[in-house]
Order: structure tokens, then C-alpha cells, then sequence
């Protein structure tokens, strides 16, 4: 009995998180059915609940001695920041919902299937094994699917959950098959063996693991929408309901991001550096192309559909640099993912907010909506504004902060010209987000001025995204001070 129960304390402490949100997905799911003729919004509060405990969970276990369960899944310093950081967007993102759903109905289905998601998303930062990874990778992507297209009426939601099924199937075959080169040559899906033994086998197959390399990171670039694997990006943000739209730009990215990581890192650590080279590559192409395509965008979702792509490429920065820094100098790397990755989460997330309360009150998405918002409603705004100029880049802003420290890196790691693409693509960004700006603070043109309400959920959100985008802007040490005292494995 005692070994049975320091079993089960075992896999809590592995999968705690996890644990939660699936009971918490299945409690949800049941209810779903038992109170089919009713009002099921407060489902969402179900779910909230259920997210904020497995948050404590994720938080308490970040100060654990690390430790793995079956070989596949482990507890450390990586996958707590990244469980919190899901965790917190998955906080978010129910509070738009909750918001949402009292203005349109959606389907029911869409409280659990998002608990189904983040389950796959927790998966993916707690994985050590290639099997266990994809596994959670496709949990997150056929949850994604049926909820961008959960307005099943709605043609624009169809089709964007159409192209997202297929362009996210494609990505999945080309990640599948790169891993499969991977478990050809070593016999192993554990990232942990192949972190030992793969860096003498490397040097016996040189083009397999280069061609399984780049087989991977293309495959998780449809996931993250890199250039030229973004297709799918605008259509299925614009056809999605606003708070799944502000899904996939965030919690999905992140989980994604922190996959790429631990495979990259793990498989190829001991590989030619010059390998890395193609994701800075990768990453200039997906800054250049993602702020460009968006300077002539007017419907003001499909710009932030461009502006996550290019967001993504400033993510991508760091992975380019992996190859040209020693062991030591990883710490500042991990550093600067995990602060842009808060930053953006908040800053995304709200905007999204924002964009959706502005087109429902006009009842259109574009931008011109947004002229005399500072009239309507002066906290959204405000709110709107902070957001923005976080997005560009601009001072006193998370966003500024968070380029700053992935500016900084590419200098000390003598990658220079990706810094340089960095900064120049965000003084191009500078033009679309302060035309926004410029709209918010005009004058409504003619009739009456009427005030835009929003319900408590969205103030509430609203609230914490600012807050966030201004402490990590004005207070960054709050979070850097933890990040750089992290033992990341």
C-alpha cells in the first residue's frame, strides 16, 4: 500500500497539471449532457475553476526536484514555466469566452473541447518522448479544428476550419516523418537517450539528421505559423469565434514553441551548429513577409492573424542561436523565449479583446471601426493603445522588452543581421499598429456618440492584460529575476 501510494504521489507530481484539466474536461463534458436544455454558460466557470487549481498545482511544483514518470513525461524547471504560462492564457481565454458566449451562442461542445486542448498543450511542455509529444501536439490540433469551426452555420468558420484541417494534417505528416528518420538511425523515441547517445551518431549520418531537421522544423512551422507555412493563418483566425482566434495566436504558439524547444535542443544539441542557421533563416523570412503583408490589411483580425506571424518570427530568434552559443550561455536564451512569450500572450490576447468588442458594436471588421473608440469607451481605448504599442516595440512596454533582450542576444552571439532584420521589421510594424492609434483618437465623424459596453469577464481580462503588458514593461525583473534563477533542466 505504501509503494502504491508514493506511486500515485509520483505521478502527481509529473502530471498534476494535466491531471486536473482532464478531470476538469471530463466533469465539464458530463454536465454538458446531464443540462442539454439549458443555459450551459456557466460551464465556463466550471472550467475557470478547474484551470486556476491546476495552475496552483503547476506553480507548487515548479520548486520540485525534478522527476520523470514512464519515460516520457518529467517535472523540471521547463515545463513548470511553460504549464504556467499555458495555464495563465488558458485563464484568459475562458474569460473572453464567458464574455463571448453572452453575446453569441456557441455551441456547448467548445467549454470542454478547449479543457481537451490545453491537456494537449500541458502534454507538449511536459513530454520527453517523441511519441508522447506528437500525441499531445495532435490532441491541441483536432480540439483546434472543431473549434474553429464550431459555427458550424457560419461559411467563413467552415472554411477556416477546413484549410486549418488540412494544412494542419500536411504539418503533422511532415513532423511525423522527420521524427521516424530520427527513431531510424538510434532506435530510440526518448529524448533523453537520444540526448546522450545521438550526438556520436550524428556524425555517422550527417544528411539524415540534416534532412530530419529541417523535416521537423517545417512541420512545426504550420503549427506556428512560420512563412511559408502560414496559409492557413488569416482564414482561420477571421472565420474562428474572436476568443479561439486569440487561441491560436497564444496557447497554441506557446505550447508549440515549447515542443520545438525540447526536440531541437534534446535531438540536435550535439549536431553541426550550422543546422540553427536555417531557423534564423527561416525566422527573417517570417518577420520580412509577416509585417509587410499586414501593412495593407483592413479587416482588422486578419491583421492580427499577419501580426501573430511576424510575432512568431521574432520568437523564432533565439532558436537560430542555439548553434552559436556554448552550454553556459543557453540560461539567457531560455530567458528571453519565456519574456516574449508572457509578453505576447498578454498583449495579443487583449487586443483581440479589444478588436472584438469595437466589430461587434459596428458590426463590421474594419479597422475604420475603431475611429472615436476614445470617445466610446475611453478604457478600451487606452487599453487598446497600451497593447499596440507593446506590439511595435515601443518603451515602457512588455513587447519593447522582451525585443530588446532578443535584440541583445543576437549581438552577443555575433548574429548580427538577425538583430538588424528584427528591428527594422518592427519599425515597419510601427506603421499599422499607430494607424490604429491614429483611428482611436479621432473624432467620430458625424451622429451621435454611444457608449461600448463590456461585462465584468471582459473588464476583468482586460485588466490583468494591461497590468501585465505594463509591469513586465516597467517592472521586468518581476519575471526576469525568476527566469534567470531557473535550473531549466
Amino acid at each position: 500500500m505504501a509503494n502504491l501510494d508514493m506511486l500515485h504521489q509520483h505521478y502527481w507530481v509529473t502530471m498534476g497539471p494535466m491531471i486536473v484539466v482532464t478531470i476538469t474536461a471530463f466533469v465539464v463534458m458530463i454536465l454538458e449532457f446531464i443540462f442539454r436544455d439549458k443555459d450551459r454558460r456557466w460551464l465556463l466557470g466550471v472550467s475557470l475553476v478547474g484551470i486556476l487549481v491546476a495552475l496552483g498545482v503547476a506553480i507548487k511544483h515548479y520548486t520540485l526536484t525534478p522527476q520523470i514518470t514512464l519515460n516520457a513525461v518529467v517535472t523540471d524547471a521547463f515545463s513548470s514555466v511553460f504549464s504556467v504560462l499555458i495555464l495563465i492564457t488558458a485563464v484568459l481565454v475562458l474569460l473572453f469566452s464567458f464574455e463571448y458566449t453572452g453575446r453569441v451562442k456557441l455551441a456547448a461542445e467548445h467549454s470542454y473541447l478547449l479543457l481537451f486542448a490545453i491537456v494537449g498543450a500541458l502534454a507538449m511542455a511536459s513530454a520527453v518522448d517523441l511519441v508522447t509529444l506528437y500525441v499531445g501536439l495532435e490532441l491541441l490540433s483536432i480540439a483546434s479544428y472543431v473549434l474553429v469551426a464550431v459555427r458550424r452555420t457560419n461559411v467563413r468558420s467552415v472554411e477556416g476550419g477546413l484549410k486549418y484541417l488540412i494544412m494542419g494534417s500536411i504539418g503533422s505528416g511532415i513532423l511525423l516523418y522527420g521524427m521516424s528518420f530520427i527513431y531510424g538511425i538510434s532506435g530510440t523515441t526518448n529524448l533523453l537517450t537520444l540526448g546522450n547517445e545521438g550526438p556520436q551518431l550524428w556524425s555517422q549520418y550527417p544528411a539524415i539528421v540534416l534532412l530530419s531537421f529541417l523535416l521537423m522544423l517545417a512541420g512545426m512551422g504550420f503549427k506556428l505559423s512560420l512563412v511559408p507555412f502560414h496559409m492557413w493563418t488569416p482564414d482561420a483566425y477571421d472565420g474562428a469565434p474572436a476568443p479561439i482566434s486569440s487561441f491560436l495566436a497564444t496557447l497554441s504558439k506557446t505550447a508549440s514553441f515549447g515542443m520545438l524547444l525540447r526536440m531541437l535542443l534534446f535531438i540536435f544539441n550535439g549536431a553541426a551548429s550550422h543546422m540553427f542557421y536555417w531557423a534564423g533563416i527561416l525566422a527573417a523570412i517570417t518577420m520580412v513577409i509577416g509585417n509587410f503583408i499586414a501593412l495593407p490589411q483592413r479587416n482588422m483580425k486578419r491583421m492580427l492573424a499577419f501580426s501573430s506571424v511576424a510575432q512568431a518570427g521574432y520568437i523564432l530568434v533565439p532558436f537560430a542561436l542555439f548553434g552559436n552559443s556554448p552550454y553556459y550561455d543557453w540560461v539567457g536564451l531560455f530567458d528571453s523565449i519565456s519574456l516574449y512569450l508572457f509578453a505576447y500572450t498578454f498583449m495579443t490576447v487583449g487586443a483581440f479583446a479589444v478588436v472584438y468588442l469595437v466589430s461587434k458594436d459596428k458590426n463590421t471588421m474594419d479597422s475604420d471601426a475603431l475611429i472615436g473608440l476614445v470617445q466610446r469607451s475611453p478604457w478600451l481605448a487606452g487599453a487598446l493603445t497600451v497593447f499596440l504599442l507593446s506590439l511595435a516595440g515601443m518603451p515602457l512596454t512588455a513587447g519593447f522588452i522582451g525585443k530588446f533582450y532578443i535584440f541583445t542576444n543576437t549581438i552577443h552571439m555575433h548574429t548580427a543581421w538577425l538583430g538588424i532584420v528584427l528591428f527594422a521589421t518592427s519599425v515597419v510594424s510601427f506603421y499599422y499598429y499607430f494607424g490604429w492609434i491614429r483611428k482611436v483618437f479621432q473624432k467620430e465623424p458625424v451622429g451621435e456618440v454611444t457608449h461600448l459596453p463590456a461585462g465584468g469577464a471582459m473588464h476583468t481580462l482586460l485588466g490583468l492584460c494591461v497590468a501585465g503588458t505594463l509591469v513586465l514593461g516597467l517592472v521586468p525583473g518581476s519575471l526576469l529575476n525568476v527566469l534567470m534563477n531557473t535550473k531549466w533542466f
